[in-house]
């Protein structure tokens, strides 16, 4: 009788024990769960709401770290936001007080053509002329560089065929790509209406594709293909030039980078038509191609209506 009292016994405490463990188990898979949860939250926004906890055990050591690892991120997110800002209005203020004084000399310039004067003075005032259109338009270029950055420049969105807009921002550049002897093949496949603000977006693209004539060499070709992926429209830009630097794809969007890719210039253009994309809730990527050459891809998510969207904050589960 004894004998089958201890072993009920056992097995009671046996059961009760592998309930515990269940339960333990249970536990911490929905810790590690809802850890899981947030780590995703973070790499795709780069915040989170983990706070330090001063439980023991090997999820919640880790769940700290995360946590002292989105903080510092917080941190840098606030000095680059802070570094964006004063850029920004060192740019404008730049701009501002450069165009007031060619407002000035214009003014001169134009007085002085009204005057009688010799035609060789005539034709020196005309050449001062050209080059005060070109040092305006750079000082333009400056300031709206600095206000797509500060998203200060609202976007128009009307109905737009793109494939239209494309071949319009080759034209533009034809000049360039022929005086250059690079030829441009053009492949465009069920060109989508959609709203986009003609203007910027062709900017954008005008960038990219004078970006890759200038960096192939003469006599090769620039390739820029569409494609409607259904719910993106999605456009590549490939050249036959030298390619860019590993080591510099990271900075190639920043404002006034000026690698062994891009020497000429100020750096912006590549930073406006990326300013320009996200305006537009689109994205911008550039990498190589195996055979050579630099290829940009832009995606532009194909919106009905004029409605942007709307950012929402997925709910995080409660513990």
């Amino acid at each position: 009788m004894e004998e089958k009292v201890i072993t009920i016994i056992g097995i009671l405490a046996a059961f009760g024990l592998f309930l515990l463990e269940r339960r333990r188990r249970y536990a911490l898979e929905q810790k590690i769960d809802r850890l899981v949860h947030e780590l995703d939250y973070f790499l795709l926004n780069g915040e989170t709401q983990l706070e330090e906890t001063l439980e023991e055990g090997k999820v919640e050591n880790l769940k700290n770290q995360l946590a002292a690892v989105a903080a510092q991120a917080k941190h840098q997110q606030k000095h680059w936001e802070e570094r964006e800002r004063r850029l920004n209005q060192f740019m404008e203020n730049m701009a501002h007080q450069m165009k007031t004084s060619l407002t000035a000399l214009q003014i001169r310039l134009d007085l002085a053509q009204v005057k009688p004067s010799p035609p060789g003075v005539q034709k020196e005032l005309e050449e001062c002329q050209n080059c005060m259109g070109r040092l305006t338009g750079e000082v333009r270029r400056i300031l709206e560089c600095s206000q797509l950055a500060a998203q200060k420049i609202n976007m128009r969105p009307e109905r737009c065929d793109a494939g239209q807009l494309i071949r319009k921002a080759i034209t533009v550049l034809e000049p360039l790509w022929k005086k250059k002897g690079v030829g441009i093949a053009l492949e465009l496949s069920g060109m989508p209406e959609l709203y986009l603000d003609s203007y910027w977006f062709s900017q954008a693209v005008e960038n990219i594709v004078k970006n890759a004539i200038e960096h192939t060499p003469e006599g090769s070709v620039v390739s820029i293909a569409a494609v409607d992926r259904t719910h993106s429209l999605v456009l590549e830009v490939t050249d036959e030039g030298p390619g860019i630097a590993e080591e510099e794809l990271p900075y190639l969007f920043e404002r006034f980078h000026r690698g062994s890719y891009g020497k000429a210039g100020y750096g912006i253009g590549l930073s406006m038509a990326k300013d320009i994309l996200k305006a537009h809730h689109g994205s911008i990527q550039a990498g190589n191609q195996k055979d050579g050459g630099a290829c940009f891809r832009l995606e532009v998510p194909i919106l009905e209506g004029k409605r942007p969207y709307e950012p929402v904050r997925e709910t995080v589960r409660k513990p």
